[in-house]
């Protein structure tokens, strides 16, 4: 059985859309949306290395929650506090990621890392396109991180100029994947937003992407400009991500 969901979700995590396009473009969800999900633990560590070294050393932490793949993101810039950091995991279904939250109560973790950190807060994630995770894709990586205000109406359309842009990089030889995200119980944190992510595999790559966009300008017709047409950044932030666990049979 294990086996089998692993095998589930690495296709899932795939997550690959369909390009039919029949529901219109103010569709308040594209039609054809990847399976999987994935749940996000926010947290302000005290020393973001160590608390990454600990939860890498204890696999159990995500064999308990039924979680297939797990990984941490470190904020590098745009922080909102001290040591803001994640814990990610990635599940088969939205329905198994609300079972792993019912599996785990960061109130009552172990004390060793209970004094690590401080939780903030956590939130369920549904893709709405193509995120695939290393070896099909980038991810995870260096990653810009942007949320995003879309009207409702435009959210179909959003994620097609953001597939659009990810397209036209990669065609310029442009290391970069691109994922968008619907958030799901997140509260005030992550309401009336989308989550962006621009994964490039190091650092200096994503730099050498916006030098490039500010060396040639944007073209109005290019997915890149209809992103920003279509929607609001309310914040943004460099992180650094990594995958710390992959389920086992």
């Amino acid at each position: 059985m294990r086996t089998k969901l692993l095998a589930v979700l690495l296709a899932t995590l795939s997550f690959g859309i369909g390009a039919d396009g029949h529901k219109s473009s103010e569709a308040i969800i594209p039609e054809s949306v990847p399976e999987g999900a994935f749940a996000t633990l926010m947290v302000a560590a005290k020393n973001p290395k160590e608390y990454t070294a600990y939860v890498a050393s204890q696999p159990q932490l995500f064999e308990n929650i039924g979680a297939v793949v797990a990984g941490v993101c470190v904020t590098h810039t745009g922080a909102d506090y001290p040591g803001q950091m994640m814990v990610w995991t990635g599940y088969p279904s939205v329905e198994s990621a609300m079972e792993g939250l019912t599996k785990y109560d960061p109130a009552d973790a172990p004390k060793k890392l209970s004094a690590m950190r401080e939780v903030k807060y956590n939130v369920i994630w549904k893709p709405l396109k193509q995120f695939d995770l290393a070896p099909a894709g980038i991810a995870p990586g260096f990653e810009r991180v942007m949320r995003v205000k879309v009207a409702p109406e435009k959210r179909t359309a959003y994620v097609a100029a953001v597939t659009q842009y990810e397209k036209e990089a990669q065609e310029a030889g442009i290391k970069l994947q691109a994922g968008v995200f619907l958030p799901i119980g997140g509260g005030a944190h992550e309401a009336d937003t989308v989550h962006v992510r621009f994964v490039a595999p190091s650092a200096s790559e994503t730099g050498a992407r916006l030098d490039k966009i500010f060396a040639s300008g944007v073209d109005p017709k290019s997915g890149l400009a209809q992103m920003y047409q279509m929607g609001t950044p309310v914040s943004d932030t460099l992180e650094s991500c990594e995958q710390l666990y992959t389920a086992t049979q």
